[in-house]
């Protein structure tokens, strides 16, 4: 039978935590018949093997292992080798260091997007866990977020935690995705359109935090630089609506002179030294 819902998981060297994550998976209760899509990029610890060994457990897990690493080559697996294997409907996202608490997760979110056609995506609260300091903390990027949003509010800024997310599998994403610094909030840019976004308040995942992470590793001087390189595109290609545009041209000015203030203060700080 096709399934519903196609679960697609990222991994790479998360040989401590990818099992938590494909529990996560298993606990799933749905009225609905799903499939659980993970690639990983050539991880250099054990990784493969525990994702191999769930899948010989259980039928539904359909495995891409790299031999040489993808990414590193701007090739990124959501658009080249998960998406277009995924069979469902609707995409739920996770990668392979955060994991999902809520059986009925899946279930709830489907079941909203099936009775709410004008909406592209939904999108949950989760529990933020701190791995070097061992404990949770609250998840700030959600604060004062409706239950309703559009386009034009996420333009301004990413409140959708990747883990939290489920949407519909309605999108084609252009060959310069590959190259953006950041893939989630660019693809849920795209996937939206002129549609709306619906936050669950239930905390139905964990997204964990930890120095292995792109943004905990970044200083500020390069998370600039990355909104930059994420946002240029978007506008080059005017893929966005004329609302969603403006929204991001305005930021993208805001971060330039951002970067210029940073990069004076650098200049400043290893002078000093």
């Amino acid at each position: 039978m096709k399934p519903l819902l196609s679960i697609c998981c990222t991994s790479y060297n998360h040989g401590k935590y990818i099992e938590e994550t494909i529990q996560g998976f298993l606990i799933q209760k749905t009225t609905f018949p799903i499939e659980i899509l993970i690639h990983d990029d050539a991880s250099t610890d054990n990784t493969a093997e525990i994702i191999k060994k769930y899948e010989k457990k259980d039928k539904r897990i359909i495995t891409i292992l790299q031999n040489e690493n993808q990414y590193s080559q701007k090739i990124k697996p959501w658009s080249n080798f998960l998406f277009p294997k995924a069979q469902g409907k609707y995409i739920a996202l996770c990668e392979g260091d955060d994991y999902w608490i809520d059986e009925f997760k899946l279930q709830k979110q489907v079941d909203f997007l099936e009775a709410n056609a004008n909406y592209a995506l939904c999108f949950h609260k989760v529990k933020v866990y701190l791995e070097e300091e061992k404990q949770f903390t609250d998840d700030t990027i959600k604060s004062n977020i409706p239950e309703t949003t559009t386009i034009k509010d996420l333009a301004k800024r990413c409140y959708i935690r990747t883990n939290s997310v489920v949407l519909r599998n309605n999108f084609k994403l252009p060959q310069w995705f590959n190259y953006l610094p950041v893939g989630d909030w660019p693809l849920f840019l795209i996937q939206v359109k002129d549609n709306k976004i619906k936050k669950f308040d239930d905390e139905m995942a964990v997204y964990r935090i930890h120095k292995n992470g792109v943004w905990s590793s970044a200083d500020r001087y390069k998370m600039i630089e990355v909104t930059l390189d994420t946002i240029k595109p978007l506008l080059d290609h005017k893929i966005l609506g004329k609302d969603a545009n403006k929204i991001l041209q305005k930021k993208y000015n805001k971060y330039r002179f951002k970067l210029f203030k940073e990069g004076i203060r650098k200049q400043l700080n290893i002078q000093k030294t």
